[in-house]
């Protein structure tokens, strides 16, 4: 349940200063919050499943992913090295899927 509502205008504020890496607060500060909606911003924030949540995620997978996919059109335009890069990044994310997804006891053999 959100404790702050967002609206239009600051939907787009708050993924694009998430994109750039502004902390919560820093966000709160920005959109000209008093102290008691800022307390519920980041609460909000710090809360899975909640707007304010669901949109700093989604400002960081666009800082993420953004170069990805521009790596990935110039690999699909046949550019070589664009190609090889994008190798090593998917392998990259295979590895940390991989990772993840391990049992604290195999996990230990890779330290």
């Amino acid at each position: 349940m959100d404790l702050f509502y967002v609206d239009l205008e600051q939907r787009d504020d708050v993924k694009r200063l998430a994109s750039l890496g502004y902390r919560p607060v820093e966000i709160a500060v920005s959109l000209g919050l008093d102290q008691q909606k800022t307390d519920a911003f980041i609460r909000d924030a710090d809360t899975p499943g909640t707007t304010v949540s669901t949109l700093i995620r989604e400002g960081l997978l666009v800082t993420k992913a953004a170069p990805e996919v521009k790596l990935h059109e110039a690999a699909e335009a046949g550019n070589v090295d664009a190609i090889k890069e994008l190798n090593i990044v998917n392998f990259r994310h295979a590895y940390a899927r991989t990772l993840e997804e391990m049992d604290e006891d195999e996990y230990k053999g890779y330290e």
